[in-house]
């Protein structure tokens, strides 16, 4: 034992050496671990005189494992031991030194732990050798002789806490324990054996001990509370629910300094599970409802809360039963069930609105659970009577008032930027990751929740919620109007505005279907049926809504001193935009509140940028009806219309200016694309517009032209990214260096946003007509002085990332705004982005390439086709590489379907013949083989499934090829040889591309010897899963690709499998037949069915 002592405090002392430490630990391991260590343990944890509190936490652990996990080792004779041992100590301790009748000195960690141990031990022995264990244990408590009818209070400490002990070994089933189902069934014997014999006594000694100890000791009247709740659950509940326990619990109800606790096992009283009937009468005897009324707790926020939950479980429990007994649902209660749960439904709704209402968030949520069921109760009454009656609608107004009352911001809260709407549309604003006032996070988050609850009640009854909404946004703000014309403004309380403007952004969530602002007129439609929802006209008479709207806009709201104001200005303004399609004299009003100091030069930068968000937004909606304000809003904003870059001040090893991100210039990219829009309507004229895009324009192309002046003093060895052994600081040539890049960056991503705000020029046919009946335009000009400029600064900055990514952004958008114009700036684009690019950037390269062949179509050939090979050959190069790391994997399986679906974009395009020319066809089969290849790679069936379809694509194009197509060809098929690897055009197809009659050299064999094996083999490998779903589809273009080589070449195909492939195959005779009819004689749809189960049958 004295080892014991010397390794436990060895192995915990923080100076000991650490081999002797080591040496400590591996010691009581083997202590815990030896058959019978638990012994020595046991002797020296009740050793006197008593050793540290930590060897004999050690040897409890010790115990604890024994009785725990190593149950087969203890025979009779041990348990008796373990019994003997532990109630000699109890007499010892716990009886024999509580004569002074105080609670004992040792630690509560060590009083918790071996009441757990005592408790391991009854679950052993209670239903075979110590079924006296509840008499031995309250034979112990009884009363002291000197002690006045007092019991043993040392005792009483220890026994509390073994029945908690045995509730969390036997009887909690919150409490995840991995146990069997002997375990199971132990545990279950255990209660049933205490439900007999046992628990009538511990109750009524449970009762006698709170009558004592409420007086004597308030810590142990709450842990017999906390005892009677927990127990409560499996127990005759007439044991505690009757007159004298509950008048008792009810008094500690109204007892400051026990309060709490007999809320809680009030609570877990009635979350006892039961019959609905039963459950009812409960509560009626209970009469909590009566009792509540008479409390005070308006002091004290933590009983509020307290009993906030005990009215969430009571209401959760009477909507129960109110859904248990509805009639619609189960006739066999009696009638009056039903409406005495809602009665006392209605009873406890008084008290849910003032949680609801409480000034402490924590309370109101309390009742959230209540809150739901009710909402749900009055949505199956409307559901079964067709309407609320009127006793629920003045509820449901009494709960959407407390709703919106808690809604509002509290007094010692600050308003953050955050959208309204949240999620997607919070570009601009504050990201809620980033707030670190955990008060305000649970408000927003509280905020959403209620709103949930605005959801519901607006579904139960859009009139009463527009109703109460119009009453609310229109008092406030006609409030806020009458206080400027006293010359009180600003007077109101920001939080009511922001409050009443939340509303109405809310408002139209009421109405189903679209908002509607005005009514409009009945009209008839030609064929005389009346017009259901006919469009208002301007100045018709508005809505309740669109009454809101106008008088939000009029009342000169936007101008109050409160960024949250003019914030919820906007957001209302740009959900709610064809509002102003009908009352265009609003226009002017928003309008100035964006370009001034309330939105776009707004000085607190979160406000700013959501401006910049929401204008776009505006812009977008609005864009005809903004033309007539166009020049007063570029003049107001042209200051606005500027690149700031910034860098963090110190660049650590590893930076990647790639990688950086810029969010405010990200989001300012919303605004110069608004530019755009605005400048490139239709109804002003070219060389207005012409005016218009040089003054935006003008300014960067003169500051990229001086950028890349000093650009060419930086180093041809540098990029974006920092060595690790070095760290650049601000000032220094290195950091000015990338400065001026990365502002380089941000100006051309500028140009490329206002070019994005312009029309497509080949998918807008009205402005290709214009532009094919009046040339170019002057606006072209402007945008071909971009394209050249930006074309510089990659020639000149190429090894740059960023630079390269801006260059594909900004001529992304040049292909709209100038059509067949842009095609002679491809090639020197193309080739600048291929020469230095990444894996990612090939990625997001390819599909720029499919945009290029899906807008020019047959005009791009000639280009396309001398870069078609260099491009590919790109894409093998890194597709060929092995992966280091997971990131590098990921982007490989990136890049394997961008270039699978830049090859599918070749077909629907009409563009394959690329892959034939005279310049390409030679490479025909390299690519045709890693097509394949894809196809048979298991391990990513989407990809593989891509691939299929690029074979039946291919298939559709070229499959009518046969034998004749060349001798060589047909030779070399016979010999069973590849004849694509040197194949090339018969049909002498020149460079240019714009032959369309090519044949695909080598592609007949190629179908024959690999198109048609891998139809077979892919499906009957073991790893194909004909129960996923992907597979499945996989499976059908299998399918597809079979008959489509059925249809080119007819019987010469169906010769080859009934005569050469199936057979090689093994494919039985009477399979093959039936396989070659079904090709001939079922459609699609049909085949593919029947080849599922061919591959099926054949695999089985």
């Amino acid at each position: 034992m004295d080892h014991i002592e010397e390794a436990v405090a060895c192995a915990l002392s923080p100076t000991a050496d650490p081999a002797l430490k080591q040496q400590a630990t591996q010691y009581c391991e083997q202590v815990k671990a030896s058959p019978d260590g638990w012994q020595s343990c046991l002797t020296l944890y009740i050793r006197e005189p008593k050793s540290t509190p930590e060897t004999r936490m050690f040897c409890l652990q010790v115990v604890e494992e024994v009785l725990m996990t190593r149950t087969n080792t203890l025979d009779e004779t041990r348990l008796n031991y373990f019994r003997q041992t532990f109630m000699d100590y109890i007499q010892r301790e716990f009886v024999n030194n509580g004569l002074d009748n105080t609670l004992s000195s040792e630690p509560s960690y060590l009083k918790n732990k071996f009441a757990h141990a005592v408790a391991l031990l009854f679950r052993q022995t209670y239903m075979k050798s110590w079924t006296t264990f509840f008499s031995d244990m309250l034979s112990l408590i009884a009363p002291l002789p000197q002690s006045t009818g007092k019991s043993n209070m040392k005792m009483v400490d220890l026994f509390l806490r073994i029945l908690m002990s045995i509730d969390e070994e036997v009887v909690n089933t919150l409490i995840s324990r991995a146990s069997s189902k002997e375990e199971n069934t132990l545990n279950i014997n255990i209660k049933d054996r205490m439900r007999e014999q046992d628990v009538p006594r511990l109750t009524n000694v449970w009762y006698e001990l709170l009558t004592e100890y409420k007086d004597r000791s308030l810590d142990f009247a709450e842990m017999l509370l906390r005892i009677v709740g927990v127990y409560v659950a499996w127990i005759d509940i007439s044991l505690i629910v009757n007159e004298r326990f509950v008048t008792l619990i009810y008094s500690f109800l109204m007892t400051t300094s026990i309060r709490n606790a007999a809320a809680d096992c009030l609570t877990d009283i009635i979350k006892k599970g039961m019959k609905p009937l039963d459950k009812l009468q409960l509560i009626g005897i209970l009469g909590i409802v009566d009792v509540l009324q008479q409390l005070d707790i308006s002091s004290d926020s933590e009983f509020r809360e307290k009993i906030a939950r005990l009215v969430n479980n009571l209401g959760l429990q009477l909507c129960q039963i109110w859904n248990d007994t509805n009639p619609q649902n189960n006739s066999n209660y009696p009638p009056t069930a039903n409406p005495t749960a809602y009665t006392h439904i209605s009873q406890l709704v008084p008290i849910l609105l003032q949680f609801l209402r409480d000034e402490d968030n924590n309370v109101t949520e309390a009742v959230f659970g209540f809150l739901r069921e009710i909402l749900n109760i009055f949505k199956v009454i409307k559901k079964t009577t067709g309407s609320l009656p009127q006793e629920q609608k003045v509820l449901l107004r009494q709960i959407l008032e407390s709703i919106v009352m808690k809604m509002k911001y509290g007094e010692d809260m600050d308003w953050v930027c955050v959208a309204i709407a949240g999620g997607s549309e919070s570009v601009g604003t504050i990201g809620e990751d980033s707030i670190g006032d955990d008060e305000m996070l649970d408000f927003l988050e509280m905020r959403r929740e209620l709103k949930r609850f605005y959801d519901q009640i607006a579904t139960l009854s859009a009139s009463l919620t527009t109703t109460f909404l119009h009453s609310a946004v229109t008092s406030t703000l006609t409030t806020f109007v009458n206080e400027k014309v006293t010359g009180s403004a600003g007077s109101s309380d920001w939080r009511d505005l922001e409050l009443a403007l939340y509303l109405l952004y809310l408002y139209g969530e009421a109405i189903k279907g679209v908002p509607q602002f005005a009514v409009g007129a009945p009209t008839v439609g030609a064929n005389g049926g009346k017009i259901v929802n006919p469009v208002p006209q301007p100045g018709a008479p508005l809505t309740p809504l669109g009454e809101c709207l106008f008088e939000m806009c009029k009342s000169g709201v936007s101008a109050y001193p409160h960024p949250s104001v003019s914030a919820n200005f906007f957001e209302i303004a740009c959900r709610y935009a064809n509002f102003f399609e009908i009352r265009p004299d609003c226009i002017p009003e928003v309008l100035e509140a964006f370009v001034d100091a309330r939105g776009l030069h707004h000085p607190i930068s979160a406000n700013r940028t959501r401006a910049w968000y929401l204008f776009w937004r505006f812009s977008k909606d609005l864009k005809l009806k903004l033309t007539p304000y166009l020049q007063t809003v570029l003049n107001s904003i042209q200051d606005v219309l500027t690149v700031e870059a910034s860098l963090p001040g110190a660049l650590n090893p590893g930076f990647d200016l790639s990688t950086f991100k810029d969010q405010v210039f990200e989001t300012k990219t919303y605004l110069f694309e608004a530019v755009g829009l605005l400048i490139s309507q239709e109804c002003i004229p070219a060389q207005q517009q012409f005016e218009y895009l040089t003054v935006v324009v003008s300014p960067f192309l003169s500051e990229i032209q001086k950028s890349l002046e000093a650009c060419r003093s930086i180093q041809q060895s540098a990029n974006g990214t920092i060595q690790d052994n070095m760290t650049i600081v601000a000032g220094t040539p290195r950091y000015r260096d990338l400065e001026l890049v990365w502002t380089l960056h941000h100006r051309l991503m500028a140009l490329g946003s206002i070019a994005k705000g312009f029309p497509d020029m080949l998918g807008n046919k009205k402005v290709a007509a214009n532009a094919a009946a009046t040339g170019s335009g002057p606006c072209s000009q402007i945008f071909k002085q971009v394209a050249e400029i930006t074309l510089v600064a990659l020639e000149t900055l190429s090894r740059f990332e960023v630079i390269r990514s801006a260059s594909r952004f900004t001529f992304g958008r040049l292909i709209n705004c100038l059509g067949q114009d842009v095609q002679p700036y491809l090639p020197t684009l193309i080739t600048g982005l291929l020469q230095e690019c990444s894996v990612m950037e090939l990625v997001e390269f390819l599909p720029f390439m499919g945009q290029v062949a899906h807008k020019f179509k047959a005009t791009i050939m000639s280009i396309l086709n001398g870069l078609f090979f260099p491009l590919v050959q790109k894409v093998f190069f890194f597709l060929n590489q092995v992966p280091n790391g997971t990131d590098e994997a990921m982007a490989l399986v990136e890049l394997r379907k961008s270039y699978l679906t830049f090859l599918m974009g070749l077909f629907s395009s009409e563009l394959e013949n690329v892959l034939i020319t005279d310049l390409n066809g030679q490479h025909l089969g390299l690519i045709l083989q890693s097509v394949l290849h894809y196809a048979q790679d298991l391990n990513d069936i989407p990809v593989s499934r891509m691939a299929f379809g690029i074979l039946l694509k291919a298939v559709n194009s070229w499959g009518t090829q046969g034998e004749s197509s060349g001798a060589a060809a047909a030779a070399a098929h016979a010999n069973g040889k590849n004849g694509l690897s040197n194949g090339s055009s018969s049909s002498g197809g020149g460079g240019d591309g714009t032959e369309e009659k090519l044949e695909a050299p080598g592609f007949y064999q190629f179908m024959y010897e690999h198109i048609l094996r891998i139809t077979f083999e892919v499906p009957m490998k073991p790893n194909f899963d004909l129960q996923d779903g992907q597979s499945v589809l996989v499976l059908g273009e299998i399918a597809g690709l079979q008959k489509a080589i059925a249809l080119k070449q007819g019987d010469t195909f169906l010769s080859y499998l009934s005569q050469v492939y199936l057979p090689s195959i093994h494919c039985p005779p009477e399979l093959a037949q039936e396989y070659i009819q079904a090709l001939q004689q079922l459609d699609g749809k049909q085949f593919k069915k029947y080849f599922q189960a061919f591959i099926q049958k054949s695999r089985s």
